[in-house]
């Protein structure tokens, strides 16, 4: 069938699906796949079942990229027939490598440039937004987690040009289906049966600092809420009184038997910060939570509103106190989880989307 080349800067790779999925499901299909991407003592290293996928490391350092360009032009075995990459500097070495080898290939934007480049020097950013430009003008298709996230980037990358986009959400493939779990009531020694709330992610994000702070004050009440996340320094070392804080990385083979032993989930992106709420509707903690049967808490930003009209979660303003939402979310906790499995099989189930990719990626290389 051939060999595909993911070149995705990126050492989160084994906490988003949107980047687990889609080597899993190349090598399902009979590809053999090389996923570069950074190593990183901060982060779990992907494992795959599949032998057909090899992990090697990304170019960064002066050895690695004289090895890959070497590799690139001399070894049988980095012969690719297509080549997917990421923003920014993933996309314009798979682009020269497309070039070099001429192969197809894809633009996989899983963030947004504006982004990636906000806190570069005037003359680099302005380098990087021109390559970026050719890279995603020279592609055989954008990957793109969702539609609104695509108007975005048809802003920021200026498409100005025909061009074809394909989505595939950032979730799991499979039916969403709630795991027989006691993870975090092991972990916590919790031994009531009340509500697990469950927040999932990195504590930058403003609406976790906010309810970090207003829970302070709490005593108890009629749920536990926990925060699993490796950024908990930001937040200050102190024990917090009433949230339960979870440092432990798990990793993504472990991460649905964990998720499934809370009840519902928060995402939380601020309506006040443009990048919040670009990622908020394509977070890879909405599919988790949606694939575990966890109905969710989301808000402030507007897109977010979206889960409460479909009858899987519950809206927040960011205004309003937290225990008021939660209460809330707890009255409508069964109903929501009724909705979810249709709700996910229609709009996030990974299968669904990726065979319309399988099928344009074979076109490409034919």
């Amino acid at each position: 069938m051939g060999r595909i080349a993911l070149l995705i800067d990126r050492s989160y790779i084994d906490t988003q699906s949107c980047y687990m999925e889609l080597p899993i499901h190349l090598a399902n299909n009979g590809f053999k796949v090389d996923l570069y991407m950074p190593f990183s003592t901060n982060n779990h290293q992907p494992f795959f079942q599949n032998q057909a996928i090899r992990v090697l490391p990304f170019p960064d350092s002066a050895f690695q990229k004289a090895e890959y360009w070497s590799k690139i032009l001399y070894a049988r075995d980095r012969k690719y027939s297509a080549i997917i990459g990421t923003p920014v500097r993933g996309v314009w070495i798979a682009y020269k490598t497309a070039f070099l080898q001429r192969i197809p290939f894809y633009y996989f934007a899983d963030e947004l440039l504006e982004h990636l480049i906000k806190d570069k020097p005037a003359p680099e950013k302005n380098r990087l937004m021109r390559q970026n430009y050719l890279a995603n003008k020279k592609s055989a298709a954008s990957i793109v987690l969702g539609e609104e996230r695509y108007t975005r980037q048809k802003e920021q990358n200026r498409i100005d040009y025909p061009h074809e986009h394909i989505v595939i959400p950032n979730s799991q493939s499979g039916a969403a289906e709630k795991l027989r779990s006691n993870y975090f009531r092991d972990v916590f020694h919790i031994e009531d049966r009340k509500p697990i709330l469950l927040f999932a992610g990195t504590l930058g994000w403003i609406l976790a600092g906010r309810i970090y702070e207003e829970t302070k004050g709490y005593s108890d009440r009629d749920y536990h809420l926990i925060f699993q996340s490796r950024t908990v320094g930001m937040m200050g070392n102190d024990t917090h009184p009433f949230i339960k804080l979870s440092t432990i990385p798990i990793p993504s083979s472990m991460m649905n038997y964990a998720v499934s032993s809370a009840d519902i989930g928060l995402v939380l992106y601020d309506r006040e910060s443009p990048h919040e709420t670009n990622n908020g509707i394509t977070a890879g903690k909405i599919g988790t939570y949606l694939k575990n049967g966890l109905p969710l808490i989301a808000g402030s930003a507007e897109n977010l509103r979206v889960f409460e009209e479909q009858g899987i979660g519950n809206f927040w303003d960011g205004k309003t106190e937290f225990d008021e939402v939660a209460c809330r979310a707890l009255k409508s906790l069964k109903n929501n989880q009724a909705n979810i499995p249709g709700y996910y099989r229609t709009h996030l189930q990974y299968e669904v989307f990726f065979s319309k990719f399988l099928s344009h990626l074979r076109k490409s290389i034919h």
